[in-house]
């Protein structure tokens, strides 16, 4: 009797739902599943992303679960019109999986990896907190225009996320590497510049000869480059280009092998949407935004000093030599999933260059056009970065107060920082700032953590965090204190234990075990 009255709880519940969330993006991705899922995948051989869920949400309104073997409590079978081709449609409504806008990413539903896309409305309302004031209104038209190819590329991106994950989870890059990483190297970025403007003339080329004669510029320019990096930044720029270079692979691939494809009827719903049959235009604007970001003449986040540049454009060179892999002719697909084999080192394989070749080919880029401007620019982006570094380091004075987190006397802090990657900037080799997000961290078993996005630096050598405050304290307790939540303007600490002293507007708390 139970039984029958949960099922028809469940039946009544599921005539109820209404999709919250935009149809167009569930249409979306059966387009790129109509490509990428089947055994004869022509974006990735090997790669079969039917057994690859898909989360559709809308922050706080509805999570709506494409072809789960397990959807978990709470998703009831969709009655309605709309149909997937990728699967079954689940719904919930209320929380959400993720309550944070435009997160376009996969994550583990119910024990299973899972590709996830935000609804429309959420990645506008995104785009619209990032807009700077006082935007110029035709700039914020162009942000918040949809994109029907972008968006698929997206999608196609993230899936592929899920099928590397699965065939090596641990090649990625360690983002910590970035905290010594050369940013503002003007050896390595008039290298990194020289690396994009080749792979561009690769891709770009009339012949595979002409093809290979710039591929072997480029390799020529990465050796150069890498002979000046420590093992570490080569292994983080492998574990980038492997990670996100791949996976913009996949978009620019996916780009290459439509044209032919019969689009769904759904999809001519979508503004901007022409169909396949010439997509060059995309084409051309991928490896275009290569050199920009390789080049540093497009930015990252407003951040032309920091890492925002330094990762971002390893997706676009792992997308490039991916391509240029592709038009070599190598078989490299399964290859790149091996431990210790990266794209650099299968091209090194296909190109088989001589050592004289090498050399002859790294003559020619000191004497290309624009070479001596490139590194005027780099100097000077060099220069200006050092003026920019020391400005936060006066911020941190000028700022109305400052927390001082001293971990030295921690027999084991183990550091943990949960920040974004694009948010480093190196000071020196012991220095860094965080910035663009809140900072939140543990040091041993203190937690801290900031209210809003404010330069915080890390000195690995002093051991010591130093965050700025919103306004000077008053009437905090000091000097032996164990406190479960420990608050200050703008940045509270959990399960705090240690010494807090005042000197002027400086507080300056000593963890102890």
């Amino acid at each position: 009797m139970v039984t029958s009255l949960i099922v028809c709880l469940a039946a009544a519940q599921a005539a109820q739902q209404t999709l919250k969330v935009d149809p167009l993006m569930i249409a979306s991705a059966d387009e790129v599943w109509s490509v990428i899922g089947q055994a004869r995948n022509p974006v990735w051989p090997g790669w079969d992303a039917r057994t690859t869920p898909v989360l559709v949400y809308f922050p706080d309104k509805q999570d709506v679960l494409i072809n789960h073997p397990k959807p978990p409590e709470g998703f009831v079978p969709y009655k309605g019109a709309l149909k997937s081709s990728i699967g079954p449609i689940f719904v919930r409504d209320g929380k959400t999986t993720f309550d944070q806008d435009g997160q376009n990413t996969s994550t583990e539903v119910g024990g299973v990896e899972t590709l996830v896309v935000a609804d429309t409305r959420s990645t506008l309302r995104q785009r619209v907190q990032s807009l700077p004031p006082n935007a110029d209104p035709q700039n914020i038209a162009d942000n918040l225009a949809f994109d029907p190819y972008d968006h698929m590329q997206m999608v196609a991106h993230e899936a592929f996320h899920v099928y590397q994950n699965r065939r090596a989870p641990d090649k990625g890059a360690n983002e910590q590497a970035l905290f010594r990483y050369p940013t503002l190297s003007v050896e390595n970025n008039v290298g990194y510049a020289l690396e994009g403007k080749c792979l561009a003339a690769a891709l770009r080329a009339k012949t595979d000869a002409d093809a290979r004669v710039q591929a072997a510029k480029w390799l020529a320019a990465r050796m150069t480059r890498h002979a000046a990096l420590t093992q570490a930044d080569r292994d983080y720029e492998d574990g980038n280009e492997f990670n996100e270079g791949l996976a913009k692979y996949v978009e620019y691939k996916l780009l290459q092998v439509l044209p032919g494809h019969k689009p769904g009827a759904a999809m001519w719903w979508l503004a901007g949407f022409h169909g396949y049959d010439d997509l060059s235009k995309e084409i051309d604007a991928k490896i275009a935004e290569m050199v920009g970001y390789t080049d540093g003449s497009r930015p990252v986040n407003n951040d032309p000093y920091g890492s925002s540049p330094v990762r971002f454009r390893l997706y676009y060179t792992g997308m490039a030599v991916g391509a240029l892999l592709d038009r070599l002719g190598a078989k490299w697909h399964d290859r790149i999933f091996e431990k210790g084999v990266t794209l650099t080192s299968l091209a090194t394989e296909a190109l088989h260059l001589s050592a004289a070749d090498l050399e002859a080919a790294k003559a020619k880029l000191k004497t290309s056009s624009g070479y001596d401007a490139l590194v005027q620019a780099k100097q000077k982006l060099a220069a200006d970065g050092a003026v920019y570094v020391q400005s936060l380091l006066d911020g941190l004075a000028k700022a109305p107060a400052e927390l001082v987190i001293d971990f030295s006397k921690l027999k084991d802090p183990k550091p943990v920082f949960a920040y974004t990657p694009f948010g480093i900037l190196r000071i020196d080799e012991d220095r860094n700032f965080f910035r663009l997000v809140p900072l939140r961290g543990r040091l041993g078993t203190t937690l801290f953590g900031q209210k809003q996005a404010a330069p915080a630096l890390y000195d690995r050598k002093a051991k010591q965090m130093r965050l700025p405050l919103d306004a000077e304290p008053k009437d905090i307790q000091t000097g032996e204190v164990t406190a479960e939540v420990y608050r200050l303007p703008g940045v509270s600490l959990n399960k705090l234990k240690g010494t807090v002293r005042v000197e002027g507007r400086v507080v300056t708390v000593v963890l102890s075990d």
